[in-house]
């Protein structure tokens, strides 16, 4: 049995990416939250890399960048492969200067969706906990207390248990690679499908009885004042049918 708490539960939105297309195709896989002619907001879908590919695979900056015939287009952060939802892009390097000072200075704020193994304790609360990058086969990054690690802050909330999972929404404040997956592994309490900093059994019986394919991190909503206009934008993207899908599984 489920236990929500009260507010609006995510919906359905965005298709999740079933292909790997190549430089040369026309396949377009992206959904557009916002344009104008300084800056693009779009929805990522899962499987899609933002940027800085290799082998020819064609990622959602190639993608942009085709469709507006405007080769400049840059993205301002990344999410990861397998994490679908809202990315930045300028369209100008005057503007992605200015993009990249709202990143640094934290004035990008960037909330996420995440299932997690384990209920967090407490259910609202910080994780403030610096990384390091390793070298190691698989994980790249890991929580130190090296000198040398890179502060990392992410602020969380409990909306829903679901036995022994959690649908969290979460706020980082800093952009580390890995950040939410290591944070919440650094807790007890993996993201749900993560299949380097997870667990291996919950992730099979995810699979198997829920049909989760891939984490569960949904970058939900962006908010930051537009480098140009000065106008406050407040982005959301709706979380995806294949994630709307394991909610409905694990709520029955």
């Amino acid at each position: 049995m489920s236990s929500r708490k009260r507010g609006q539960s995510p919906k359905a939105g965005t298709v999740p990416h079933r292909a790997v297309p190549r430089h040369d195709s026309s396949y377009r896989s992206f959904a557009i939250v916002h344009e104008d002619e300084h800056v693009l907001v779009v929805s990522k879908p899962a499987g899609l890399l933002t940027n800085m590919a290799e082998d020819g695979e064609q990622t959602l900056q190639d993608q942009l960048r085709a469709h507006f015939r405007q080769p400049e287009i840059a993205a301002v952060h990344r999410l990861d492969r397998f994490t679908s939802g809202l990315v930045v892009f300028g369209r100008n390097t005057r503007t992605l200067e200015a993009l990249g000072a709202l990143v640094r200075d934290g004035k990008l704020e960037k909330r996420y969706w995440v299932l997690t193994v384990g209920v967090p304790q407490p259910a609202k609360g910080r994780i403030d906990a610096a990384m390091e990058r390793i070298e190691h086969p698989r994980r790249k990054m890991q929580v130190s207390t090296a000198e040398h690690a890179q502060p990392a802050l992410t602020e969380y909330e409990v909306e829903e248990t679901l036995c022994a999972y959690a649908l969290v929404a979460a706020r980082i404040h800093t952009g580390r690679t890995h950040q939410l997956r290591v944070h919440f592994e650094h807790i007890g309490c993996p993201v749900a499908g993560d299949n380097i900093y997870g667990k291996k059994k919950a992730n099979a019986e995810l699979r198997q009885k829920h049909g989760l394919q891939r984490q569960f991190i949904h970058a939900r909503e962006l908010e930051f004042e537009h480098p140009v206009t000065g106008t406050k934008l407040k982005l959301q993207a709706k979380l995806p049918k294949d994630l709307s899908r394991v909610l409905k599984s694990l709520r029955a």
